[in-house]
């Protein structure tokens, strides 16, 4: 059902909020209900609000009509004017714009009137087949067949797409925040360093770990490849020159020279047997002979034969044997020099990559040459041991060589030299391939972290179930179709544009009862199509009334809601206006109309009203509005059968710019007499307050209260002599006193209700207090002369003492 309207730009409604305007006295916004009465006065927008709904049935909308701009509300959704017709609704309206479209002849002799086919005569065998294929098609409300079967197929298929796009949207939503959320995406992660960095390229990353062949990164290999990107260009790094160990020679020299055996010529017993004192002796030689005569120590005279004597002892073959051993230790110490000056660079002249396992092998080579120096000292110590005692060998030592572990070392390190130096040429290219492998193994953690793999199958699952429950909706939806097309094809074979016309004179005849005029279906001579013509007697009526041509289009539009189109279904019905300005005779009739074949029950032949499963009472209408301008036939329209407390009433009025529609005033809901809704708009003007929202009331004042005056002083004092002369000497009676207020209120009538004698108001604004204050002296009149109808004049509008209590 249609709940509510708001209208943006339509006609002369602009800017309605439905929400702001449409309120209860408890001011919660109200809705229109199942039967709906609308009552407004000529020009009020009762014809253009029909529009909008003639628009949800034809699904166009006239091009008078600049930029239109609405929005429907129904129980089931939102319409706008870019989404008409209405699906799922069937409307039928009736206003000025139906009878132009299909009863063109009643306004122009020369026009025609568009005939249209009721169900013809019976034929069982077509009805049995259409009543079967119906139960087939079962209905919602009921709860049976197709219709209510693809009702719940298609409540299933939206549950399970809303789980699947759901599903979808919130892993889109994570990839999306993965790639570009501040601060934690990968486009604003500095390591990157790409700006341009969104959901396309994510997936494009997410394809390229989706294999596993690029697992998450271990910690440190991260840690390593964030030093790299934080590297700078670092100068060249020396390689360490080439290294020939020669402590293995050394070695063998040194055990063979510890181990070789000499004997003296004419050894001296008490230099052997002291090796201090052999060597205190051997050392003394160099510093004596061919020096000096006497002792340097003792200062003695050497003896003569001092020489030949220690010559026997220190003969040449121990002599020859110092030396080498001299040379030796000379060697030795050479080497160690040249260990000492080994020197290696400074780990920070190497990137982080390399710092650690340069660290290595320099502790390595380090711990290589430590024990090469100690084998060299080893081999330095025996020597000077033999030395110090010539003649005593000494057995064959045994050291530790890493001269192969330095050599090995030393290589290494000159590698990781040239695999630095070779960094600095290629940082950039690595730094891009670092970042590559830090996005890559993050992408790849964040692949597990939320079970990719396994939220994409389940995903797939749902979209699965999604387009299984689409198809089973849609294979229901096409077994309807068919029956539906099948019913409409047999239906065709009943079709009878005669039982159309038929019906119109029924309503014109039996109802209304106007016998005079009658619908005639004819052939036409050149197709078997069916013509209408109105008939007065056995003659082509023209020349029709106006209240003629308002019945003829009314029981049409009756008539045509039996239709082949529209029987059968419970269809949104839009009355505007059926009652002319100058048929009030047929008000009853109309009325009449409406109750029997819209607003009553459906019965059945016993006369027993249909109910549906829920035990209430079921309607041929899905919903009903009925609009109008007059106020005797919305009285009647208060006796209408209604769906229970299923109805509503508004007011639809013209303000200063727009149109609007409000709920109806007490007054109008229950007395619907002229003269109580001109009293409450006189009531209005009393407050100069409401100008700003009931502008149009001060506006119509003059009218209001010359209408008002009119009536309720003919029925104060109903004597009659002359038209003109009678109301002035009722307004002398009522508001006489002495004083000129008579002449004031006869001036103030004359002025704000007519312009012809006073043509310059037209041109000045309007005076809002001077109204206030002649609505408050009316209203103070009636108070004074009459209390007891004044209070009551109160209560029929709901309305307190304006002047207080006594």
């Amino acid at each position: 059902m249609i709940e509510k309207i708001d209208i943006e730009n339509f006609g002369c409604y602009s800017d309605f909020v439905w929400s702001k305007a449409v309120r209860d006295a408890g001011n919660n916004v109200a809705k229109f209900k199942r039967l709906n009465v609308l009552y407004g006065r000529n020009y009020s927008g009762k014809t253009t609000l029909s529009r909008i709904f003639r628009a949800l049935e034809t699904g166009s909308i006239s091009l008078r009509y600049v930029k239109p701009a609405f929005k429907v509300t129904l129980s089931n959704g939102v319409l706008s004017q870019d989404h008409i017709p209405a699906p799922d609704h069937t409307v039928r309206v009736y206003n000025k714009d139906f009878v132009d479209e299909h009863l063109a002849f009643l306004g122009d002799e020369t026009g025609h009137i568009s005939p249209f086919a009721v169900l013809g005569q019976q034929n069982k065998e077509l009805e049995a087949q259409i009543a079967a294929l119906e139960t087939e098609l079962g209905s919602v409300e009921s709860q049976t067949g197709l219709r209510h079967e693809f009702q719940v197929k298609k409540v299933v298929h939206a549950k399970n797409r809303k789980l699947a796009v759901d599903a979808a949207d919130g892993l889109e939503r994570l990839l999306i925040d993965k790639a570009n959320r501040r601060p934690a995406g990968i486009k604003h992660n500095s390591l990157y360093r790409d700006a341009t960095y969104d959901i396309r390229k994510l997936k494009l990353d997410i394809q390229s770990v989706a294999d596993g062949s690029l697992p998450p990164l271990p910690e440190e290999r991260r840690k390593d490849l964030v030093a790299l990107l934080g590297e700078a260009p670092l100068p060249d790094v020396r390689s360490l020159p080439f290294f020939g160990p020669s402590l293995g020679a050394l070695w063998t020299t040194t055990n063979k020279l510890i181990t070789k055996k000499i004997q003296p010529s004419a050894p001296l017993q008490e230099l052997l047997n002291n090796a201090i004192l052999q060597s205190w002796v051997q050392s003394g030689i160099g510093l004596h002979r061919d020096k000096r005569s006497t002792c340097g120590f003792c200062g003695a005279p050497l003896p003569a034969d001092l020489w030949d004597n220690l010559g026997g002892h220190f003969n040449r073959e121990s002599t020859d044997l110092d030396r080498q051993i001299a040379a030796a230790i000379d060697e030795i110490f050479r080497e160690r020099g040249r260990i000492d000056a080994l020197t290696l660079s400074n780990f920070r002249a190497f990137y982080t990559s390399h710092q650690e396992r340069f660290n290595d092998q320099v502790r390595t080579l380090h711990e290589m040459l430590d024990r090469y120096q100690a084998s060299l000292l080893a081999l330095e110590n025996e020597l000077a041991a033999r030395r110090s005692n010539i003649f005593a060998e000494r057995p064959p030592l045994e050291v530790s060589d890493p001269s192969l572990l330095i050599v090995e070392t030393i290589d290494v390190i000159n590698m990781l030299i040239s695999l630095n130096n070779k960094t600095t040429a290629s940082l950039a290219d690595s730094q891009i391939a670092a970042r590559t492998e830090l996005r890559l193994g993050e992408i790849a953690q964040f692949v597990v972290d939320i079970g990719l793999a396994a939220e994409e199958k389940r995903i797939g699952k749902l979209w699965d179930d999604a387009h299984n429950s689409e198809r089973e909706r849609d294979a229901i939806e096409t077994q309807g179709k068919q029956r539906s097309e099948k019913i409409a094809h047999l239906k065709t074979q009943l079709r009878d544009e005669r039982r159309g016309a038929e019906q119109v004179n029924h309503y014109l005849g039996h109802f209304l009862g106007h016998g005079g005029l009658r619908l005639l279906a004819s052939q036409t001579t050149s197709s078997p199509a069916y013509r209408f013509q109105i008939m007065r007697g056995e003659h082509a009526a023209y020349n029709l009334s106006e209240g003629e041509c308002s019945l003829v289009a009314f029981c049409y539009f009756l008539a045509k809601l039996k239709d082949v189109d529209t029987v059968g279904k419970k269809p949104i019905v839009y009355i505007d206006d059926p009652i002319s300005s100058l048929d009030s005779n047929h008000i009853f009739f109309v009325f009449s109309l409406i109750e029997s074949y819209l607003a009553k029950p459906i019965e059945d032949g016993d006369g027993n009203v249909i109910k549906d499963a829920s035990e209430k009472p079921t309607y041929r209408y899905e919903q009903l509005f009925i609009s109008t301008h007059n106020l005797e036939f919305l009285k009647y329209l208060k006796r209408l059968t209604k769906p229970g407390k299923d109805n509503e009433s508004f007011l639809v009025t013209r303000k200063d710019s727009s149109s609007a529609i409000g709920l109806m005033p007490h007054y109008l809901r229950n007395y619907v007499t002229e003269l109580n809704y001109l009293f409450g708009e006189i009531y209005c003007c009393s407050d100069d307050a409401n100008t700003n929202h009931q502008f149009h009331s001060f506006y119509n004042f003059g009218n209001n209260l010359r209408k008002f005056l009119e009536a309720f002083l003919f029925f104060k004092f109903p004597s009659a002599r002359n038209d003109r002369a009678d109301h002035d000497e009722r307004v002398r009676l009522f508001f006489g006193d002495g004083s000129n207020t008579e002449a004031f209120l006869q001036r103030l009538i004359n002025e704000f209700s007519h312009l012809g004698e006073f043509i310059d108001r037209s041109t000045q604004p309007i005076d809002c207090t001077e109204i206030a204050s002649l609505a408050k002296f009316v209203l103070r009149k009636i108070r004074d002369n009459d209390r007891q109808q004044f209070d009551h004049f109160l209560l029929s509008i709901e309305k307190p003492d304006p002047f207080g209590q006594f």
